[in-house]
């Protein structure tokens, strides 16, 4: 599913990642930990394309997305710190346009009906300008659900939300379990990797130094 070999990178002569090596199953969930700055979100934005090693090669399903056409990880998707929306967009239009660039067919009444699973139907229509930070989440949280992906990269997705968003994540983390999905998780909370992790990284200085 996922082969990380030889991947390297730096900021201003400062090495971030340094030779990391790992493999991934279809079905595994991943857990990366680490304190700040160790390079965990370093390396889910590489892997998402969103940034460019010094070296390495990362395969997934059996092309190398590094040097391959970006159709090769359409079925990628990562969900950051940010939300990647359009700020002045209201919650709907934002989901609308997002699945529809990336040929995602959902329907009308399907997107509503999602945002009311996440306590985000009666906003459905303001400027996420306006949302708070646990409110993001959940949105992110939506665009996942509504979204086609075999590997989800997720960092730090607990982060802001409240004990009824932090249980709706966990639900979601279930299922995509129970579907065989494979994710790549950030994550700061020990319990919570014990949970739902299968494979675990410990990242410092750049380096996995227990797995």
């Amino acid at each position: 599913m996922l082969s990380v070999t030889g991947l390297s990178k730096s900021f201003n002569n400062r090495k971030i990642l340094d030779n990391l090596n790992f493999q991934l199953k279809s079905g595994d969930t991943a857990v990366f930990m680490g304190k700040n700055g160790a390079g965990k979100t370093t390396l889910l934005r590489i892997i998402a394309r969103i940034m460019t090693p010094d070296k390495g090669e990362i395969i997934f399903e059996n092309l190398n997305i590094l040097n391959s056409e970006p159709s090769s990880r359409k079925n990628i998707l990562y969900i950051g710190h940010s939300p990647a929306m359009y700020a002045s967009l209201s919650a709907f239009e934002n989901l609308k346009f997002a699945l529809e660039i990336n040929n995602n067919k959902i329907s009308n009444s399907k997107i509503k009906s999602k945002l009311e699973d996440f306590d985000l139907l009666e906003q459905a229509n303001d400027p996420i300008s306006f949302f708070s930070q646990g409110m993001l989440q959940r949105l992110k949280l939506t665009y996942a659900e509504l979204s086609n992906w075999n590997l989800l990269l997720l960092d730090e997705p607990f982060s802001g939300l409240d004990k009824k968003g932090e249980e709706q994540m966990d639900l979601s983390l279930s299922n995509w379990q129970k579907n065989g999905k494979t994710i790549c998780l950030v994550l700061h909370n020990l319990d919570k990797a014990k949970i739902f992790g299968n494979k675990f990284f410990n990242l410092v200085d750049g380096r996995i130094i227990q797995s």
